[in-house]
């Protein structure tokens, strides 16, 4: 009976043992990966003060048939000011296209003060947002953050290490969303996200918002965006059943070049 109950204890250190070593022979630590990140991303923000990018977005739906059919295309120029804790955007419609057709400047311009003030009063982020917040002090105890391993396949043809994170509380200026991290540099290269709680008021109700914003280096190493895609339904007044298709290609950054702070003087701080 003695070696019975030594053998089952034995057993039981030997089953403990055989735990806690497949715990630690992944050899990957979440808090100290997390911890990385938000150094080497630390790193970069010390080190970037200015941009301004050409960028283009195309807007339209998918027909039936799967093919694309273009609404409005608008050129623009976009500038960001980085600033300790937060940053300043503006960006400019430079060319607008409606159907194929280029509308003309007066026409650009209305159309380009109507977008822009839609984005104002529904809030909404722009590439001067950092996506990297949930991870941060500031907010990670707003958030349940679970690393999930290696991505199964390449993300944007990088092996990367995945992350989900969740509003513990909804809220519309908070995100959910898998972040995908270079598993060699640990820099964001995409996160698929949505609003933890969507816009639904009187007259705007939204049913479906879903976003990515993928990353790339530049040729003096610093990880920028490079697309942005948006899939959103919604409902408008009498209008029912909206649907928004987009991507905006960012290009061509110019980093840390002086901007005149004149054209941020409509902006809001982010």
């Amino acid at each position: 009976m003695r070696y019975t109950i030594i053998g089952a204890i034995f057993l039981v250190f030997l089953l403990v043992g055989a735990c806690f070593s497949q715990e630690s022979s992944s050899g990957i630590d979440p808090e100290a990966l997390i911890a990385q990140i938000i150094k080497v991303e630390s790193e970069q923000q010390a080190n970037l003060h200015d941009i301004i990018y050409d960028a283009e977005y195309v807007e339209g739906e998918t027909k039936e048939d799967g093919n694309f059919e273009e609404n409005v295309r608008f050129v623009k120029r976009i500038y960001i000011k980085y600033l300790p804790d937060s940053a300043l955007f503006h960006e400019e419609y430079l060319q607008c296209y409606e159907k194929g057709k280029q509308q003309d400047s007066g026409d650009c311009q209305k159309t380009a003060a109507e977008r822009l003030e839609k984005k104002r009063r529904r809030n909404a982020l722009d590439i001067s947002f950092p996506m990297i917040r949930p991870f941060t002090a500031r907010q990670r105890h707003l958030y349940t953050i679970t690393y999930q391993g290696i991505a199964s396949t390449q993300i944007e043809n990088r092996t990367c290490h995945k992350f989900h994170a969740v509003a513990i509380e909804p809220a519309d200026s908070l995100i959910n969303g898998d972040y995908y991290f270079e598993s060699e540099g640990f820099h964001l290269v995409r996160v698929d996200f949505t609003p933890s709680k969507l816009v639904r008021r009187s007259m705007f109700k939204m049913s479906e918002m879903n976003m990515s914003l993928a990353f790339a280096p530049t040729a003096d190493g610093f990880w920028l965006p490079q697309q942005f895609k948006i899939s959103m339904k919604a409902r408008a007044m009498w209008v029912i059943g909206i649907k928004v298709k987009g991507t905006e290609d960012y290009r061509n950054p110019v980093i840390n070049q002086p901007i005149d702070p004149k054209i941020f003087e409509a902006t809001n701080v982010k």
